[in-house]
């Protein structure tokens, strides 16, 4: 969906190609604090930090939801050879950090390479290991990939965008002090960050495009109050925010906001933490589970029915799609015979921990899923919910993948390469659920190495096939990902997952 499409309550979109005014100041609302800005613990999501890290880093490259086509940004191309084995990326000349460090090709070298530090836990460390990379001159870098790969931009595009200046990878006290004080060639730059309430980025004067960024500052301020933010933005108290909630999105429709979506796979989940020694480790639980729940229900009960239930991990007008594939649910009398036979007629009671983020609407969702699931098991499963602030989280259930069961988003504009990063056993410490199967595992491998859609959509329909039967995780919404904005804004343009580009936004002339 394009940003530039007229919007049906009146007020026209912001206009990605319209030339804002130099100057002026903003404010963007997100929901909570950054983890860290550095590529290597940033929380890389449309409510986390991606959005500050596009900020400050910019990009070497871009998804645009309106085409599925990648576009370059600091890079000025990556393209495969002959068997997508092998990939180059080309950088801009003259592109400089703001510390008047050089953005070449052995600066992306080691700031991929970095992410192979375990002292980091870096999610991209199972990304870059298999690669072979070797600097071809100043500005090219050659990627030789472990097997094929056709999808392998989206990759870059994803996972491996946000390039440090190598200064701050000097020694391990300059890396620790970049998560605080980070040095990018972004559009903007970090003048002042108030933990647990604001972010004040001023513009680059050296930024690498001529006449850019536009804005004088932007503030990124902490709002806890992620139901609220729709009401805030009409009254001005802030100018933007990325939400991935349809009530707030379609709230500002109705209040004349501008406003626009990108439907993203994956979907808001249940999550399961399938490994050895957990108590979803029994997929008889796991099943138990989702036939105790209804996506028609939690759709009603918890987005007053303008949500849009889900039938499996992809969206529903997703070409990959396969509707006659949807997930076990709705069914209580067999849940309650598979949580009999998981407990032994409840001689052996489970209890697990449900981590969430300590936000209202995520607690509602928890405590739903509590009282639904526990009152078809008869006291057989007990669920504990736990709340936490979103830094804490993602390092918990992210990180350091310590959680039972947990609330969970994932964005995937094109299953690549989201869906492999948290499907494939593989993948390291992005396979959050820690689900292993090798059928799947083929599939993935499959479909990453093809643009074909047929090719991809029957690699797909077995990946989804094999969900359907060892339920690693229950989606219960789909989960479309839109910025709402003030009408004075223009040159908004969403990408990837839902991040801003921000070096053309600004305000009208």
């Amino acid at each position: 969906m394009s940003a530039a499409c007229a919007d049906s309550s009146g007020n026209s979109r912001p206009d990605p190609n319209a030339t804002p005014r130099e100057g002026g100041n903003i404010t963007m609302m997100l929901p909570g604090d950054a983890r860290g800005l550095s590529p290597y613990t940033a929380n890389i999501t449309p409510q986390g930090d991606g959005s500050r890290m596009s900020a400050i880093y910019d990009v070497l490259v871009w998804s645009d939801p309106a085409t599925g086509t990648i576009r370059p940004q600091m890079a000025e191309s990556l393209v495969p050879d002959g068997e997508a084995r092998v990939w180059t990326l080309t950088l801009r000349d003259g592109i400089r950090f703001t510390d008047g460090a050089e953005l070449d090709a052995e600066a992306v070298k080691r700031a991929w390479e970095k992410h192979l530090d375990e002292k980091l836990q870096s999610n991209q460390r199972g990304t870059v290991s298999p690669l072979t990379l070797t600097v071809v001159d100043k500005l090219r870098l050659s990627i030789k990939l472990p097997a094929p790969n056709a999808n392998f931009d989206r990759t870059v595009a994803h996972s491996l965008n946000y390039i440090p200046s190598p200064r701050t990878l000097d020694s391990d006290e300059a890396l620790a002090a970049s998560r605080t004080a980070p040095v990018g060639a972004g559009p903007y730059k970090l003048r002042e960050w108030v933990p647990g309430e604001k972010m004040v980025l001023e513009r680059n004067p050296n930024y690498w495009q001529q006449g850019k960024p536009y804005l004088d500052t932007v503030t990124i301020r902490v709002n806890p109050d992620s139901e609220g933010v729709t009401k805030d933005i009409d009254a001005g108290k802030g100018d933007l925010t990325v939400s991935t909630d349809v009530l707030r999105i379609a709230q500002a429709k109705e209040l004349g906001l501008a406003t626009d979506e990108v439907p993203l796979n994956g979907g808001q989940q249940f999550t399961f933490n399938t490994r050895a020694g957990r108590p979803l480790a029994n997929p008889d639980l796991r099943r138990a589970i989702a036939l105790s729940l209804s996506t028609t229900d939690i759709n009603n009960v918890l987005f007053d029915g303008k949500g849009r239930p889900a039938k499996g991990i992809f969206e529903s007008s997703s070409p990959l799609a396969n509707i006659q594939l949807t997930l076990p649910q709705n069914n209580p009398e067999e849940a309650a015979k598979l949580f009999a036979k998981a407990t032994d007629n409840g001689r052996k009671p489970v209890t697990a921990d449900f981590v969430t983020v300590n936000t209202p609407k995520s607690i509602r969702i928890a405590q739903y899923f509590k009282e639904h699931v526990e009152a078809v098991s008869k006291g057989m499963f007990t669920v504990n919910v736990v709340a936490l602030e979103i830094p804490v989280y993602s390092k918990q259930v992210l990180a350091d993948l310590d959680y039972d069961m947990a609330t969970n988003i994932t964005w995937a504009e094109d299953p690549e390469p989201v869906l492999y990063q948290y499907l494939h056993s593989k993948s390291g410490l992005t396979n959050v659920t820690g689900y292993q199967n090798p059928n799947v595992d083929a599939a993935l491998e499959t479909a990453r190495q093809s643009t074909d859609r047929t090719t991809r959509t029957e690699a797909y329909t077995r990946v989804q096939v094999a969900l359907i039967e060892d339920m690693p995780f229950f989606v219960f919404q789909e989960s479309p990902v839109g910025y709402i904005a003030d009408g004075k804004l223009t040159g908004l343009q969403l990408f990837s997952d839902g991040h801003i580009l921000w070096d053309r936004i600004g305000l009208r002339k």
